[in-house]
């Protein structure tokens, strides 16, 4: 089921290439072009586009309002407007990233369309008011784009927790080596500077006389001591340490990358 034609204004087609030698060649481009043009004429009776923005030889991992024909793209569009660009990641960087627009493009009446990849499906379509009964039922341009941006959304999540994982796993190798991966100093050690490689690194050095309280620390919780009990422990054991809260024990025992004692 079509969108009724009244409901378009402005017809604009997005076109992206990353590599400036694509950008010279202009074939991708070209490419982009004419799908979108053989779109727009089927889908909406032989209209033309009214407009296209392009961003030739841009990356696709900068954000949408950082590149040059994008952010005018944004800047132009209104209500009942129509976008088209042949790909998702022509446009976003992400599902994630694409996902979190949707809310704003709704909101704004902007109709999206990845004429090559999801054909007449809409990413997103502009709010209207709510139907009901047998109307709500027979709209199946609108089941189609709930069921895709549910879709967009696991794979969001699916995205979301591998970015988190790499990132995870960064933090970890660099703990492992020493180095400082932001946020305060942990309890044991002292931050120095590390000029050797090809650019400065903070490394974490040992502190030796905190690094024995640290050594006590986990020896007590591996007998089965809760924090409380430690810091009794760690006041009555070590000299200078009389006020060891119990709550600076409990965040010693909760680091997930690094300060952990060997």
């Amino acid at each position: 089921m079509i969108e009724p034609r009244k409901q378009v204004n402005n017809i604009y087609g997005y076109i992206r290439v990353s590599s400036e030698q694509q950008a010279k060649d202009g074939s991708s481009l070209d490419e982009q072009k004419r799908s979108i043009e053989e779109f727009v004429a089927n889908k909406y009776g032989g209209r033309k586009v009214d407009q296209f923005f392009t961003d030739a030889g841009i990356s696709g991992m900068k954000p949408l309002l950082e590149r040059p024909g994008s952010r005018e793209l944004t800047d132009t569009m209104d209500a009942n407007d129509v976008i088209v660009a042949t790909k998702l990641d022509r446009l976003a960087r992400s599902f994630l990233e694409m996902v979190n627009m949707i809310a704003t493009l709704e909101a704004l009446g902007i109709a999206l369309y990845f004429c090559d990849m999801f054909a007449d499906i809409p990413v997103v379509l502009p709010k209207q008011k709510e139907q009901s009964g047998l109307a709500a039922k027979m709209n199946m341009t609108r089941i189609a784009n709930q069921n895709l941006v549910t879709n967009m959304a696991q794979f969001a999540e699916i995205e979301r927790e591998m970015i988190m994982s790499r990132l995870n796993g960064g933090k970890l190798v660099y703990a492992e080596k020493g180095y400082s991966i932001g946020g305060k100093t942990p309890f044991g050690y002292k931050k120095e500077y590390d000029e050797s490689g090809s650019r400065r690194r903070t490394k974490l050095v040992p502190i030796p006389e905190e690094q024995a309280v640290l050594k006590h620390i986990y020896a007590l919780r591996a007998q089965g001591l809760g924090a409380r009990k430690i810091a009794t422990q760690i006041q009555s054991s070590h000299a200078g340490y009389e006020d060891f809260p119990y709550h600076k024990v409990q965040r010693i025992l909760k680091r997930k990358f690094q300060g952990l004692h060997e």
